[in-house]
């Protein structure tokens, strides 16, 4: 798997060399943004959702093995911080993100790569299934955290017109529904889950911050150690114990060891968070991953051993 970072990582130095170079025209970065987050990516989830063939059995321990982790993980942070009786609220809200939210660019993108088709489908039913929860739980830490309160209308609204949600619901109507996809259309949508791919991985680069002198050391390690080591383990061990494939076993410990999401910091930033952490938090999380993501993958190899 360490070869297929590779290209993966080139992709993303690209993005930082982007954002940093005066040749970048004004709006290159919001623009490709918004592409790939309501048209590139949809377009991509709905085509290989509508495709997927998976069973009972492998939809609810995908269920069980992710999100029951996440759900898990954050109840243990929450504890954990009542004990850190010195960081700001602020930063709370922050490592709350960080501990449980997952990038969907870096995701999707890389698992294209790195796994079959019907495995990196798996993983992208993975982010559909557990992005309701993750967002819930941000708005929630953000809300209890900050003086910018979102009402649960608002919570319910941006959940409702999330795109990533919206698509998967879309391509799993048509798959249940037997109906197959006319030719024309799936392959119209695969060109742009192709373009998704590397203007993710561009997206991820461009959001890159290096200036993490405003950090706070102790919650940006323990966090990110949570997350990319910690969230991965448990997901296996669920894995082992619903008895779970080999698909979805590498889908649901792919989707754990994913480094934060990369618009954490636009919501920390707009809802009274503690936007340097979150900053650091998704720079550094996306460095480690480059290593901790392979390491994470051979963990159902490991443990079974």
């Amino acid at each position: 798997m360490i070869a297929h970072t590779i290209p993966v990582v080139l992709v993303v130095l690209l993005g930082v060399w982007l954002r940093r170079s005066p040749r970048t025209p004004e709006g290159f970065f919001p623009a490709i943004e918004w592409f790939t987050f309501y048209v590139a990516f949809p377009a991509l989830l709905f085509v290989n959702t509508a495709q997927l063939v998976v069973s009972a059995v492998q939809l609810r321990d995908l269920a069980a093995a992710t999100l029951l982790p996440t759900l898990l993980f954050a109840a243990a942070a929450a504890l954990a911080l009542r004990l850190a009786r010195d960081l700001p609220n602020a930063s709370r809200s922050s490592v709350m993100q960080g501990a449980t939210r997952p990038s969907t660019y870096f995701g999707l993108s890389v698992a294209a790569v790195v796994f079959e088709r019907e495995t990196a489908a798996l993983v992208m039913l993975a982010l559909a299934i557990c992005l309701p929860a993750v967002n819930v739980i941000a708005v929630v830490a953000l809300t209890r955290w900050s003086e910018r309160p979102a009402s649960p209308g608002r919570v319910a609204r941006a959940l409702a017109g999330n795109p990533i949600i919206m698509a998967t619901a879309a391509g799993a109507a048509v798959n249940l529904s037997g109906l197959p996809l006319p030719v024309a259309l799936t392959h119209g949508l695969e060109i742009l889950g192709g373009a998704a791919l590397a203007l993710g991985l561009v997206c991820v680069g461009g959001g890159l911050v290096f200036e993490w002198s405003a950090s706070r050391p102790a919650a940006l390690v323990a966090t990110s150690a949570l997350k990319l080591l910690g969230l991965p383990l448990v997901a296996v061990l669920a894995c082992r114990l619903l008895g779970a494939s080999e698909e979805v076993a590498a889908a649901s410990c792919f989707y754990a060891a994913l480094p934060t999401a990369s618009n954490a910091y636009i919501m920390a930033r707009q809802m009274g968070g503690d936007a340097p952490l979150m900053a650091a938090l998704i720079t550094l999380q996306t460095l480690l991953a480059v290593v901790t993501v392979p390491l994470a993958m051979h963990l159902p190899t490991w443990l079974a051993t």
